[in-house]
């Protein structure tokens, strides 16, 4: 069975809400992928389906070049604007999804995917991935959690409240109904073995947060689901009652938070 296809434009308006209110790798996480790896300042990185850069800026200066690429025009026009008003000149974005890019073979030591190799036709790019890695070279899939993960009171105020706006949108067909199916039956980690990668560990590095209603809503339009776009005219009663949900749960104003990151890494064998 292939895995579900998600539409090319799931993520269309949310490039300056991902960019602001998404929060960053972790430190500890973003040096032990490195050490792990093995790579170093000669190397080359591929962040594929990058988003507005949160991988390449983070590890930019640890790599000779980076290659940011993503299928939507809007994360990269933001990732390429940051890049030239911080005056980073070793990024090279493109817009391409995975399936389609063109990397020559033996070209990158690491290949990092941030919160997306689930939306990617997945045997089929995990193919390509072995291809593009230089032999003994690692693939790193990486994620982090969301604020309404957990059962604070705040948090399933906030799953609650996003649902039911999902619903009033409409917007459930963003998400293909065997996406979750096709995930157990056949995690990320198989479909790399399958591959012929070897798995080298899974490492997780919790990160302390603190939200607010603002902060929340931010990261709720950098979502596919309940983006801005995809509640249109929506968007203004969505916002107003997600603030009465959070507050009514914690009238500081203040969510606190743990949110589990981690990444997955798999080795090309030499």
């Amino acid at each position: 069975m292939n895995d579900p296809q998600f539409r090319s434009d799931l993520y269309r308006g949310t490039a300056n809400y991902y960019d602001r209110f998404r929060v960053p790798y972790p430190q500890d996480l973003l040096d032990d992928l490195t050490d792990r790896s093995g790579t170093s300042g000669e190397d080359s990185l591929l962040d594929l389906a990058c988003g507005p850069g949160l991988i390449s800026f983070a590890l930019h200066d640890r790599f000779r070049d980076v290659w940011a690429v993503d299928q939507e025009p809007g994360m990269i026009d933001v990732a390429r604007n940051k890049a030239a008003a911080a005056g980073i000149n070793t990024i090279r974005f493109m817009t391409s999804s995975a399936e389609d890019l063109s990397v020559p073979e033996n070209s990158f030591d690491l290949i990092a995917i941030g919160n997306a190799f689930h939306r990617m036709q997945r045997e089929t790019v995990a193919a390509r991935l072995m291809r593009w890695l230089r032999p003994g070279r690692c693939v790193a899939l990486l994620w982090g959690g969301t604020p309404w993960d957990g059962q604070a009171p705040w948090q399933r105020a906030m799953s609650e409240t996003m649902e039911r706006w999902r619903a009033r949108a409409q917007a459930h067909d963003r998400i293909p109904p065997r996406y979750d199916e096709n995930r157990k039956r056949r995690p990320d980690l198989d479909i790399l073995r399958d591959a012929g990668f070897e798995p080298a560990g899974s490492h997780q590095f919790p990160a302390t947060w603190e939200w607010t209603p603002d902060t929340l809503i931010g990261f709720a339009y950098s979502t596919a689901v309940v983006s801005h776009d995809a509640l249109g005219d929506l968007a203004s009663g969505f916002e107003e009652d997600l603030r009465h949900a959070v507050r009514a749960c914690e009238p500081s104003g203040v969510m606190r938070q743990s949110i589990e990151f981690a990444y997955e890494l798999a080795r090309r064998p030499a």
